[in-house]
Formats: structure tokens, C-alpha cells, sequence
């Protein structure tokens, strides 16, 4: 079976059934998509690449060459034949240019025309004719073939423009009350110099200045007028103390300026113008010293040590002391003995093996804090070690038990959540000491590791087992799935087999 890579796929369009970034191929279109939302295979996917587009694709763009430049080719309908326009760049060219087409298809009879900057527009063209500049001494505008100058009237201006388009009037209006215009000065009144100066008649300003105080009764307002300079001054006597009218408008002026009006109070001195935040003896066995034990005695006084030995002597008197032990089980010990009155009995114990205590009436057989046994020791039921650690310095550890658990919590299963990591580590040596080994790592995944370090703690989140490098598997065949022969995806011969990634269908 060969290795196989297969897409999701299906015919027709497949609508809302992607995961974000899941490929899905259309049999039927020759389409590609892929999906660009959905967390849950519901979201929407694009086409991406079709066989039309492919090919299009190959048919327009003309790779460059040391031959050729590079060019955009557009064929003619197919049942006419296969000849194509192509648009080419040049063969050399001094650095990237963009040329940018216009917004609009132009009118009949336009040309493109370009700015400089690779920006195009379309412009009216005549043949043979090439424009002209035209300025007004300042500014400069060219005029393109083709386009048109607009000479337009303004105030006091007029301009027309005969009907064959050969001849511009352009003439002065006649002034008016509302429109500014050419204007004529009557000789009685002005003279118009050399140099098209105007100035009033003398006696135009006498008789203004007469018109303005004929009929006027206050004798303390007086007009004066000079003309020595060449100006016309108006000047207002400044004595109004007697002037009675408070509304009363003043001109004034002076040979360098512009006529005021300005309104004066009744005196002539008002403007208008505005300005962070052992047990003991019982008291009825206590007795002297002289005095024999006897169980009933109700004396007050502690016997002395010899008083406790004569009692114990004549007690026990000749008896003698017969003592028998049974045999072993693994064939070893057993046998008896006899204490008589005058003889001492000992109780021994084995080196490393054997401890014995003597208190009093109590003789006690215990272990040693550290055991040696020189045999071999078997153990009936469960054995139990409590500790931080059992180390065995043996060659080969031989065990019947089909299965080894590690990770047990106080010689049970565990009942609560548990986060260490698990795992039988080798010890070994490559520049200084190291261990490898095969781990259960993060309640996750079995991890073969070349070298690791392990953090210990005995809680349940820990020991952690650090992952420092990961090991390569050597293996006949490697089975994904399952162990039957349809899950084997590597052999031996280092070749992949039976590999398939398929996306399934829609």
C-alpha cells in the first residue's frame, strides 16, 4: 500500500463546512478552497486556485528571458484562431516604473498623456498642431494641442468673440450708479491731465464749501479752506460751548487723511465712537527490711535489694529451669537445654540480624536499625517498605508479576487528581552522569527520553520529570492505531508504509 495524501473533497460548491484553514477540493469545478473562519467545521471557506485560472494564468503571463522581455499576452476568441496582442516592457530598463491609467474611457478622438511621473490622462490631440504658452508676464500656462482659451468678461469688461473664432474684442463698460465703468469728467467741473489725473475746478469747492454753512445761525462754528499745499482741508472750530445741537455730524480732515464722520456732545467734548488626589510497690506489699514479703503486708517502708534477693532465693530454692526451641523452617535451629538453680540464663542474639533487650522480668527480641541477612530471605506475605528509596545492588531482578504500577498513593491507587509525571529512568555515563528513560509525561503522552532530570517531591504535583532531550526509537515496525497489520506505518526497511492522511469527503 502506497503512502497517500488526500484533501477533503466532494463536487459542487461546499459551502459553510470549514475549519479556519482547512483545504477542500471541488471535483467538479477543479476548485481549491480553503476556509477562512469557523472554530466548529461550520465556517466559510475561499476559492483560492482553480484548472481555469491555472491556466489563464499560464496563457496571459509571459515569463522574461535573456531573450525577451517580459509581456501580458491577450488571445483572440478561440474560434477564430490563437494570435494574441501582448503588452511588453522595454528590454532595458533604468529603474521600476508604474503607469497609472485614468479613471474614465475619455472621449472620442483622445490620446493618453502622461504627467512624469507615470500618472496617464486622456487629452483632445490635432494633428500637426503642438500648443502654445501663454502668460500675462508673471505666470505661464501651456495650451495642448487641442484645448480650448476662455477669455471671460469682468466687471467694467467686456469680451466677444466673433462667430468664425479669428477676432477677441474686448471693450470697457459705461460706468453707472451700480457698475463700474469707463466714466467722462465735464471741463466746468474737473480737469484731466497729461497723465489722466483729475482734479476738481476751484471753483467747484467754493461753491461746496458755501453750500454747506448757507442757512446755518451759529456764529461760533466757522469754515476755513487752504489751498497752499495742494490738498483740500475741511477744519471745525474747536470753541462748541455754545453749540446746542447733540446730535450734529463733523467732518474732519487733514491733508494726509481719509474724511471722518464723527458726532460730538452739546459742549463739543463727547465721541460717540466706542472703545487640581516500675511499677511501684503497692502500698499493702510495701515492707522493711527485716521484714519477709508477703502479699497481704500493709507496711510503709521499701525493702532494701538484699531483703528482695533472700525472698526471691528461698522461693525459687533448688528448681530447676528446663528450655526446648522448635525448629526452623528452613531446616535450621531447634533443640533444648536446662538452667539449674546456680546457673545463669543468656539470651543471645545474631550480629545484624538480632537484637535483645533484658528490662526487668521482660526480655524483648527486635530487629536492628540496619538489617543484614547472610541468607536468603523469603517473604510469605506482602512486604511493605516505607522509605525514600529501595536500592538493589544485584545483577539480575527477577519478578513473576505480569505488570509493575507505579504511582501509587500510600500502597493504594490514587483517589484525587494527580499531576506528577512517571516514568523508569537508566542511568548511564557520557561526559559525566546522566540518565535516560521511558516517562508518562504531564498525564499526556509516553515520551522516550535520552536524558532527563527529575525534580522529586513526594505531593501530587510533583515529582516533575524535565524532558532535557528526546531519544530516537529504534523498532522492526512502528503501528499507529492498532497492531494489526493495517496499522503498521514504518518497517524495517526504513521505508513509510501504509501512511494515509485522508480529509475525508463532504
Amino acid at each position: 500500500m502506497a503512502n497517500r495524501l488526500q484533501l477533503k473533497r466532494g463536487t459542487g460548491n461546499p459551502g459553510s463546512i470549514f475549519y479556519a484553514g482547512e483545504p477542500i477540493f471541488d471535483q467538479t469545478g477543479k476548485i481549491l478552497y480553503v476556509g477562512d473562519s469557523g472554530g466548529t467545521g461550520s465556517g466559510a471557506g475561499s476559492s483560492i486556485a482553480s484548472a481555469d485560472s491555472y491556466t489563464s494564468v499560464l496563457e496571459m503571463l509571459y515569463k522574461a528571458s535573456s531573450a525577451d522581455s517580459g509581456s501580458i499576452r491577450l488571445y483572440e476568441d478561440t474560434d477564430n484562431g490563437s494570435n494574441y496582442v501582448a503588452i511588453a516592457a522595454s528590454a532595458t530598463i533604468a529603474s521600476n516604473i508604474t503607469l497609472r491609467l485614468p479613471d474614465s474611457a475619455g472621449s472620442d478622438g483622445q490620446v493618453l498623456k502622461t504627467d512624469g511621473t507615470g500618472n496617464l490622462a486622456w487629452v483632445n490631440q490635432t494633428s500637426g498642431y503642438s500648443g502654445f504658452s501663454i502668460s500675462d508676464g508673471s505666470n505661464t500656462s501651456e495650451i495642448l494641442s487641442g484645448n480650448t482659451i476662455t477669455f471671460a468678461s469682468g466687471e467694467g469688461i467686456d469680451a466677444v468673440v466673433t462667430q468664425d473664432g479669428d477676432t477677441v474684442t474686448i471693450s470697457a463698460e459705461i460706468a453707472t450708479t451700480t457698475n463700474a465703468g469707463v466714466a467722462s469728467f465735464t471741463s466746468t467741473d474737473f480737469t484731466v491731465g497729461a497723465g489722466g489725473e483729475v482734479s476738481l475746478q476751484a471753483e467747484r469747492i467754493q461753491d461746496i464749501a458755501g453750500a454747506m454753512v448757507t442757512g446755518n445761525t451759529e456764529t461760533l462754528i466757522t469754515v476755513t479752506y487752504q489751498d497752499d499745499d495742494g490738498t483740500i482741508d475741511f477744519v471745525v472750530d474747536n470753541d462748541l460751548a455754545n453749540y446746542s445741537n447733540t446730535n450734529s455730524a463733523f467732518i474732519t480732515a487733514s491733508s494726509s487723511a481719509t474724511l471722518t464722520n464723527k458726532t460730538f456732545d452739546a459742549n463739543g467734548t463727547g465721541n460717540s465712537l466706542s472703545n487640581v488626589e516500675v511499677a511501684d510497690f503497692a502500698a499493702s506489699a510495701i515492707t522493711d527490711s527485716t521484714d519477709t514479703i508477703a502479699t497481704n503486708d500493709s507496711d510503709s517502708q521499701v525493702p532494701t535489694s538484699a531483703a528482695v534477693i533472700d525472698y526471691v532465693g528461698a522461693q525459687i530454692g533448688a528448681i530447676d529451669l528446663t528450655i526446648t526451641t522448635a525448629e526452623g523452617t528452613n531446616g535450621t535451629g531447634g533443640g533444648g537445654g536446662s538452667v539449674s538453680t546456680s546457673q545463669t540464663l543468656t539470651f543471645n542474639g545474631t550480629a545484624n540480624e538480632i537484637d535483645v533487650t533484658v528490662s526487668g522480668q521482660s526480655v524483648t527480641y527486635g530487629l536492628p536499625n540496619d538489617v543484614t541477612i547472610g541468607g536468603q530471605l523469603t517473604v510469605n506475605g506482602d512486604l511493605r517498605v516505607v522509605g525514600t528509596a529501595v536500592t538493589f545492588e544485584t545483577e539480575t531482578i527477577r519478578v513473576e508479576d505480569r505488570l509493575i504500577e507505579l504511582g501509587l498513593v500510600s500502597g493504594a491507587e490514587p483517589t484525587a487528581t494527580t499531576t506528577w509525571d512517571s516514568g523508569i529512568a537508566f542511568n548511564y555515563f557520557q561526559t559525566s552522569a546522566k540518565k535516560s528513560g521511558v516517562v508518562w509525561l504531564n498525564n499526556q503522552f509516553m515520551a522516550m527520553l535520552s536524558e532527563l532530570s527529575d525534580g522529586g517531591g513526594t505531593d501530587n504535583d510533583s515529582p516533575q520529570i524535565t524532558a532535557t532531550a528526546y531519544a530516537p526509537i529504534a523498532a522492526g515496525g512502528l503501528y499507529v492505531g492498532g497492531i494489526t497489520a493495517g496499522d503498521e506505518v514504518i518497517n524495517s526497511s526504513k521505508e513509510a508504509v501504509n501512511l494515509v492522511f485522508d480529509g475525508g469527503t463532504y
